[in-house]
């Protein structure tokens, strides 16, 4: 961390990756609802198994931005430690 924290590419290489990173996240989300309604299956066992993962999924994407403001401190709280540090 402290070869990051101390050089302004890694830093940035570090940010881009997260805002890549995120971007990602959204985009997948938003593909895989705009496909889940359009899947039909000719089974009841088939439906009942995709209706538990479009559960699973909703459960899942609302916890992504959970995991996004943990890595976002994380960083924060790294950048905080290292002032003082030369």
């Amino acid at each position: 961390m402290r070869k990051i924290f101390g050089n302004k590419a890694g830093y940035a290489a570090m940010v881009g990756g997260l805002v890549a990173l995120l971007i990602t996240i959204i985009v997948g989300i938003l593909v895989y609802w705009q496909i889940s309604g359009s899947i039909t299956l000719t089974t009841d066992s088939a439906n009942t198994s995709r209706d538990n993962v479009n559960t699973t999924a909703g459960t899942v994407f609302n916890l992504l931005p959970i995991i996004a403001i943990v890595v976002i401190g994380s960083i924060m709280i790294g950048l905080v430690v290292g002032f003082g540090k030369k």
